[in-house]
């Protein structure tokens, strides 16, 4: 190809052709995955693209390539979120933290005593912009309910991520009268938080029930949340099982006739997890 001697005399294949003076034809060099777009005097060029990259304006308002990434911030302690730069949106996750199960007080010769599990942390989740979030937001992590020795197991805090959303804990199990025989209801688990598009309540710790003329008992598993087990049942006459992972309930103590008191099991603490979608 001829443009009358003021240009290229040959072309190349995938090559583009574009004005780039008056009566001037000018060629422009091929990219892999790349994208057309233009300087800021409007001269046309291909960027080539990563994978993970894309096309869009920076800070000062020029087109060009930009990488998009995800980055997850796990928090298993209070303190403090600072979003990555140039975070555009985040999922966040809240659990609370799982209530504790049931101690068992002590019995005589024709006494039985036991309780139910600690319930669950309440589950929250919400989608929530960069200019949502600001600079930075506080991190607060429900504790885990504390196992008592002989009576009713502590219930779990609250996991907070500022004022956006909140994530209650679960109740820690209700220790039985001691009797001859007993039944016992089980425990919620954490419900009644704020904020976010979604939540669920957390799972109850199971109830428990025992007779000295029946030669039976059965005591309360704790409650299991999304990223952790509730403490399995305990055999009779030993201490309640702690529960496993996060926002999750202890199981109860169980106490056949003439024993000492017993503790239950401790619950777990909750958990916040940020998934960023970055775009820098």
């Amino acid at each position: 190809m001829v443009d009358g001697g003021t240009g290229l005399a040959s072309t190349t294949i995938n090559q583009i052709l574009y004005s780039s003076g008056t009566s001037t034809i000018a060629g422009l060099a091929t990219a892999n995955q790349g994208v057309l777009t233009t300087g800021t005097t409007g001269i046309p060029v291909i960027t080539a693209l990563g994978n993970s990259q894309l096309i869009a304006t920076n800070s000062s308002g020029t087109v060009a390539a930009r990488t998009f990434s995800v980055v997850i911030q796990v928090f298993t302690g209070s303190g403090t979120y600072t979003p990555t730069a140039g975070m555009v949106y985040c999922i966040t996750e809240v659990i609370g933290g799982g209530g504790a199960g049931a101690g068992a007080a002590s019995t005589s010769g024709a006494q039985v005593c036991g309780g139910a599990g600690g319930g669950a942390g309440e589950y929250a989740r919400g989608v929530f912009t960069a200019a949502t979030i600001g600079a930075s937001q506080t991190v607060t992590i429900g504790a885990a309910g504390t196992a008592n020795s002989g009576s009713s197991g502590g219930n779990g805090g609250n996991s907070s991520l500022g004022a956006i959303i909140t994530a209650n804990g679960g109740n820690g199990g209700t220790t039985s009268t001691v009797s001859a025989i007993y039944s016992g209801a089980g425990t919620l688990g954490g419900t009644g938080g704020s904020g976010g598009s979604f939540r669920t309540p957390g799972s109850v710790g199971l109830f428990s029930f025992g007779s000295v003329t029946a030669s039976l008992q059965c005591g309360g598993s704790g409650g299991s949340s999304l990223y952790g087990a509730g403490g399995v049942s305990a055999s009779v006459n030993n201490s309640g099982n702690a529960a496993l992972g996060y926002g999750s309930g202890g199981s109860a103590a169980l106490n056949f006739t003439s024993q000492s008191a017993r503790s239950g099991g401790a619950g777990t603490a909750g958990l916040i997890i940020v998934t960023e979608y970055v775009i820098a």
